[in-house]
């Protein structure tokens, strides 16, 4: 869901059907009521994973440091994922949050893959951040682009992958690890577009050095992917990298009920939530374990990162 605006502006993206409420002020107490019954903090802890999205936006640090902060006293955040652009200079907010002593899953953005030397893209994104050791190479990149523009099949994208990985392991041995575009988690475009990557790009890699990034919103979906996973893909890892919901009353629910089924079906090693913070308005704000960051220090927390905070 990163970038799913059409133009690549950070922090806002679009989801069809997500609500839009604010969130609730932290409550005391230490459950979440839901319609799939009380969910305890000890239930969230066991199925949480330590990771979750970060959007890049000024107004938001302070309430970034403190609410990480947070959950790294809990000890459920140690990872972060946050997006680079085409021809920004150093992002002071990935410095900030690798000053945090968090990792930092480096996105090079889909409009990074339209330029002709992608290899200089990846030569200068390596020398700004030196502290990244893993990168995911576009996401959901069949579907998240501008309005007007460029596009990029699949078939296309295996190419430029093949490129970029011959690349790292020739200049950087051993510098970093690559990621994946994100497969989308529902229907069959996503187990299709990666079953066409490993037959074309993954099948002749190293799977020490690649990394799976499956999107997956629709745990229930995802049981399509078990035969490619089990099959050609089986000695490769597996990240989910953005899962969510944004019914604020069913977010506790979602992690105890629904994180299993990604690990059980998917065999994901990491599952990062989507997001952090989103913005305070338009349909994907409710997805944010926090709202209001302008307001510091008295920002919002939803249910979910009280359960989390303790």
């Amino acid at each position: 869901m990163l970038m799913r605006t059409a133009a690549f502006v950070l922090p806002l993206c679009v989801l069809a059907g997500c609500r839009s409420d604010q969130l609730s002020p932290s409550a005391p107490g230490d459950t979440s009521s839901s319609a799939a019954g009380t969910v305890t903090a000890q239930e969230v802890a066991s199925q949480w994973s330590p990771y979750v999205v970060v959007h890049s936006d000024g107004q938001a640090v302070a309430a970034y440091r403190d609410s990480l902060s947070v959950l790294q006293r809990a000890g459920h955040v140690k990872g972060v994922r946050m997006e680079i652009h085409r021809n920004e200079s150093v992002n002071p907010i990935i410095k900030a949050m690798g000053a945090m002593g968090l990792e930092v899953l480096g996105l090079v953005s889909n409009e990074n893959l339209f330029e002709p030397d992608i290899e200089g893209v990846i030569d200068r994104i390596f020398g700004e951040y030196p502290e990244i050791r893993y990168f995911q190479i576009g996401n959901e990149i069949t579907t998240i682009l501008p309005p007007t523009g460029p596009t990029i099949t699949i078939e296309q994208y295996a190419a430029l992958f093949q490129r970029i990985y011959q690349h790292v392991q020739s200049r950087y041995p051993g510098r970093a690890i690559l990621v994946t575009q994100s497969a989308l988690g529902s229907g069959l475009r996503g187990p299709t577009e990666l079953e066409t990557l490993t037959n074309l790009a993954l099948a002749h890699m190293n799977p020490d050095k690649v990394i799976v990034a499956v999107n997956a919103y629709d745990p229930d979906a995802v049981s399509q992917y078990r035969g490619l996973l089990s099959g050609p893909l089986r000695a490769f890892r597996i990240w989910v990298t953005e899962s969510g919901m944004a019914d604020l009353s069913q977010q506790a629910a979602f992690v105890r009920d629904r994180y299993p089924l990604l690990r059980l079906y998917l065999r994901a090693e990491r599952v990062y939530w989507y997001v952090l913070w989103v913005g305070d308005s338009g349909p994907d704000a409710d997805f944010g374990l926090i709202r209001y960051p302008s307001r510091f220090p008295d920002y919002l927390k939803s249910p979910l990162f009280d359960l989390l905070a303790r």
